[in-house]
């Protein structure tokens, strides 16, 4: 899959210059001011190795975009936010952001294309750059929601974790407890259907869009998935974790903000694009370099629906047998 499949976008600059370790143990991070985060222009260090590149979809975030960007800049030696065809002032408040700070610009859709399509416009523009020579496939790449709902006080605590741990993505847990039940069940719903198709990684919160990817493995997954509405996040983790590549999803990060935009046809898509991007990773995979079977998620999932479809299947039986013996 090649970025010209992809709707046209246009690109707006600031006028600066511009698989885990399978037995590793669950952690959590404690509860933390995101407020100490660095707010306003500064004068850049020399870049980091690996450096470190934030990207941050936006789609009618007025209130909180500028503020998360502002605290996320201190933490990064580029930052990349697109705007996804918002219809409030979020692409105004990003142009205010962008001005006299160097190392940030802005992607665009002119009109909303939905999350997995605004990852796609950065993550492309990556691997192009990659590609080029400008970039190293060591570079570590953040996803971070404009919403603030992402507690970015741990984000160099993630940053070093996936360093020491040599990780090719670390996808934050985050920490569900104030959210409500039937999105904590939702999740949990989702995770444990994603850990089948995922090979033999345990995903805990595949729904996540706090993130660490080195860029050289997020570069190699863009030719397996085709994310649609929410669908990214889901089908990159599988397609990372069946490739081989050390995956993460079990650091537990408090969430200092309750948000949700998925509405149950986004529960269905996600559901049908996980085994979808399994099998995609099968049959588009050289055969010179093998991938989990897919046969034992595909007898799981056959047993689930057979455990699904059984009651209601023998509760129909039975009042069949019951109207023939009343005749």
């Amino acid at each position: 899959m090649t970025s010209s499949r992809r709707p046209c976008a246009t690109t707006r600059r600031s006028t600066s210059s511009a698989g885990s370790p399978r037995s590793a143990s669950r952690t959590a991070w404690p509860a933390a001011s995101s407020g100490t985060a660095p707010t306003g222009p500064r004068e850049r260090p020399e870049v980091t190795s690996p450096r470190r590149i934030a990207v941050v979809p936006a789609y009618n975030e007025e209130p909180t975009v500028r503020d998360v960007l502002g605290k996320l800049y201190g933490y990064v030696d580029e930052l990349v936010v697109v705007d996804d065809g918002s219809t409030d002032d979020t692409r105004g408040e990003i142009e205010k952001f962008l001005a006299g700070r160097d190392g940030a610009r802005m992607l665009v859709h002119d009109v909303n294309q939905g999350m997995s399509e605004a990852y796609y416009l950065a993550f492309g523009d990556l691997r192009r750059r990659l590609a080029a020579g400008e970039l190293s496939p060591d570079d570590f790449v953040y996803t971070v929601d404009a919403d603030g709902q992402h507690e970015l006080a741990v984000l160099e605590d993630l940053h070093r974790r996936m360093h020491d741990e040599r990780l090719d993505a670390l996808l934050v847990q985050r920490d569900l407890s104030t959210y409500p039940p039937y999105k904590q069940v939702g999740n949990w719903v989702m995770s444990t259907w994603a850990t089948i198709w995922s090979g033999g990684v345990a995903l805990k919160d595949v729904e996540s869009g706090y993130r660490i990817f080195r860029l050289g493995a997020l570069a190699d997954a863009l030719d397996y998935y085709q994310g649609y509405k929410y669908s990214e996040t889901v089908e990159v983790a599988i397609v990372l974790s069946r490739l081989g590549y050390r995956v993460r999803n079990d650091v537990l990060v408090p969430v200092p903000v309750f948000r949700s935009r998925t509405r149950m046809k986004d529960v269905v898509i996600d559901l049908a694009a996980m085994p979808a991007a399994a099998f995609r990773v099968t049959l588009r995979r050289p055969k010179d370099q093998p991938v989990p079977s897919l046969v034992p998620p595909v007898l799981t999932s056959a047993a689930i629906a057979a455990a699904a479809v059984a009651p209601p299947l023998a509760a129909v039986g039975l009042l069949r047998r019951r109207r023939r013996s009343r005749r």
